[in-house]
């Protein structure tokens, strides 16, 4: 267990301190995030005088960082918590990139691509397969030997193109492979709406 965490379990470890430590371990989840007063109400079913009582209490004790967007107020775990790489790769974004970040990735969700998930997952991964042995290409055709571990500037270059036509087929099937899962939910509702009517009837 954490040092930070295991400090928090004990310094609030009385059966009326409970609620405190459970806002904590639950910001403590969710590393270099600002979390607002609202979800923590929420996420606990607190009134907001409670939950500011509670964030009180462990910002005051070193635990949590906060600050007012808009007379809202918002808190997140003081250093790293649970986050493990997620925390580091956050800290080194700038905030703007980050931000945008979080918008985008709603839409790559399992839910909102549906039948396109995979093409879309498969293209990204070939995108960055493509990227890097690019990168390996160039670093290639600087060498003496113009080869690196039996591997001539040729074989990237082949490589990358073949990775490159295999991500242009991918891409060309997000939007089949989209339309394909719309029609197939299309048909699925129709037909048990179908069959509600028909069992009406009976």
């Amino acid at each position: 267990m954490p040092d930070r965490l295991a400090d928090l379990r004990n310094q609030f470890n009385r059966a009326d301190q409970e609620k405190k430590r459970q806002i904590g371990e639950y910001l403590y989840s969710r590393p270099a995030r600002w979390v607002s007063r609202q979800e923590i109400v929420g996420a606990f079913d607190i009134d907001e005088s409670g939950v500011s009582r509670h964030i009180d209490g462990l910002h005051e004790a070193g635990y949590l960082q906060t600050k007012y967007i808009d007379d809202q107020r918002y808190v997140q775990w003081d250093g790293r918590g649970a986050g493990g790489i997620r925390y580091w790769v956050r800290e080194a974004t700038p905030p703007q990139l980050w931000a945008a970040g979080s918008e985008l990735r709603p839409l790559f969700s399992l839910d909102s691509l549906g039948g396109a998930y995979v093409p879309t997952l498969l293209f990204g991964i070939l995108i960055l397969i493509g990227f890097f042995s690019g990168i390996v290409t160039v670093v290639v055709v600087y060498l003496p030997s113009n080869s690196a571990l039996g591997v001539t500037a040729t074989d990237m270059v082949f490589l990358t193109g073949i990775v490159t036509m295999m991500a242009a087929v991918f891409l060309l099937i997000i939007p089949v492979a989209r339309l394909l899962d719309i029609a197939l939910q299309k048909i699925v509702v129709w037909s048990l709406r179908l069959v509600k009517e028909e069992n009406k009837e009976k």
